[in-house]
Order: structure tokens, then C-alpha cells, then sequence
């Protein structure tokens, strides 16, 4: 186990049995801390045919329970919803059970879809604000009471560029994670006197489950060969890659650190140079 300065800490990863989520809950364990996990299935009856995302699978959820749990901590694995209170409810209740503390807190869960404002559906904007924003409300005010118990808590929402820049097709999603960024400055302010962080972290485009799904939208949409599509888009950032999840979830785990106790209210982009 590196460096295993979490030990004793347990951490909720929404969206965490895939993609960025699952790099995030595998470094955390892998610095000691047990881990819950949550994300959406494709069969929960919460979704939408309509939202543009990678949902996981049972199989997957049990197949990160059993990764996490061989680095040598405890994990528990969840289908559940960020944006409904029963959802929450559950998992707070059991994680605090199981683990006996509450101490990070990753808002990872997420949706999309491409729509313009004209014609867009209505039911498809709120769900997207429900998840992204609601969403992460919710988890973080049923998990804040335990982290002021124990007088130490760190929250990390993941934001995007798009909570910087808008982009035509995604308003709803850009939308939301305004609102995130807004949502994280004032809770910052709020719990910093209990020794709780609350940061954003706004990554461009990952090469996850998710972000693969939509470079092949708009491949689709724009009659490219998907191979041309994701060379026109990577010709756009500095370094000429895609954002490594691995490198996100290290920036988030540092986050965890005490030594990371002054960085509070921040939003840090991750984007290798291109601007936004």
C-alpha cells in the first residue's frame, strides 16, 4: 500500500465503479482509505434513454468491491441515484455503519446529453441539473454531520470546462456545473471552521467509458471517422493528449492531504494548457 496516510479515513465516491470515479476510489484505497462506492446501473429505473453517459453495470460494482477490497481495505458497492434522498440516505447510513466514519466525500457522478435549447426536453434538462448539481447538494449535506463530528472533512466535486465556457448543445450540462462551482465557493465558507475542505476539480476532455461515448456522438454528428474526430479535438489542447484520469485522481487524493488543509474554496483546472 503507498504512503498510507488515509488509513483510518473512509471516503464515498459517487459515479465510482467506472471511469474517473474508479481511478479516484482506487487511489484513495490505495493510501489506506475504505471506500463506498455508487453508481448508476443500466437497468435502475432512474435513468433516461436519453442522457448521454457510461451507466455500469452490477457485475462492474462488484468487480471494484472485489479490486479495492484485495488492496486491503474495506469497500462497499452501491446502484443508487445521487439525485434521490432514499438513495443517499442508504448510503450514508450504511457507510457510516460499516466504515464508523464519514471523511471524503467525492462528487464524481454525473450525466449529459446533446441537445439544443430550442427543442430540448424538458425532463432530460432537469435530470441533468438533478444529478450534477442536486445531486451533489444532497450528498454533501447528509455527509457534512459526520465530518463535523469529527471535525475534519474534504469535499471534491468534479466540475468540467464547462463551468467555465459555454458549449452549444451542452447547456444544461454547462448550467450545472456552473452552478457546482457557485454551490463549492459558499459551503467553503460554511465549513472551513470545522476543519472541512470543499474544492472543484474541472478537467477537460477524459479518456474514460463516458468521454469515449461522446467523441463517437460527435463523430456521428459531424460525419467523421472517429479516429479524425478525436485527432481534431486533441489538436486543441497544448500537449496534444487527453486529460489521464490517473492524473485527475491524484490532484484529488492530494486534496485529502493535511497538508492540503489551506486549499479551500479553489476551483483547479486540469486541461494540459488549453484555455477555457
Amino acid at each position: 500500500m503507498d504512503d498510507p496516510f488515509l488509513r483510518g479515513k473512509s471516503a464515498i465516491v459517487t459515479g465510482g465503479a467506472s471511469g474517473l470515479g474508479l481511478e479516484i476510489a482506487t487511489n484513495l484505497a490505495k493510501h489506506g482509505a475504505n471506500v463506498a462506492v455508487v453508481s448508476l446501473t443500466q437497468t435502475n429505473p432512474g435513468k433516461l434513454d436519453s442522457e448521454l453517459k457510461y451507466f455500469a453495470s452490477e457485475h462492474e460494482i462488484q468487480s471494484t468491491k472485489k479490486l479495492l477490497e484485495s488492496i486491503g481495505v474495506m469497500c462497499l458497492g452501491f446502484d443508487g441515484d445521487v439525485s434521490l434522498q432514499e438513495d443517499v440516505d442508504k448510503v450514508m447510513k450504511t457507510s457510516f455503519d460499516t466504515f464508523g466514519s464519514i471523511d471524503i466525500l467525492i462528487n464524481n457522478a454525473a450525466t449529459n446529453c446533446i441537445h439544443k435549447v430550442l427543442h430540448h426536453d424538458n425532463t432530460a434538462w432537469k435530470r441533468i441539473i438533478d444529478v450534477n448539481l442536486f445531486g451533489s447538494y444532497l450528498c454533501v449535506r447528509e455527509a457534512l454531520p459526520f465530518m463535523i463530528r469529527s471535525n475534519w472533512g474534504r469535499i471534491i466535486s468534479i466540475a468540467s470546462t464547462n463551468a467555465h465556457v459555454g458549449t452549444a448543445e451542452y447547456s444544461a450540462y454547462a448550467a450545472s456545473k456552473h452552478g457546482l462551482l457557485g454551490f463549492n465557493k459558499s459551503l467553503a465558507q460554511e465549513v472551513a471552521e470545522h476543519q472541512i475542505t470543499a474544492n472543484t476539480i474541472s478537467p477537460a476532455a477524459i479518456e474514460t467509458p463516458s468521454g469515449l461515448m461522446h467523441m463517437k456522438k460527435w463523430a456521428e454528428r459531424n460525419n467523421l471517422d472517429e479516429d479524425v474526430q478525436r485527432e481534431q479535438y486533441m489538436d486543441t489542447y497544448p500537449q496534444k493528449r487527453f486529460v489521464p484520469a490517473s492524473e485527475i485522481a491524484a490532484l484529488a487524493t492530494f486534496l485529502c492531504r493535511d497538508e492540503a488543509a489551506a486549499i479551500n474554496g479553489e476551483d483547479i483546472a486540469i486541461t494540459t494548457g488549453a484555455p477555457f
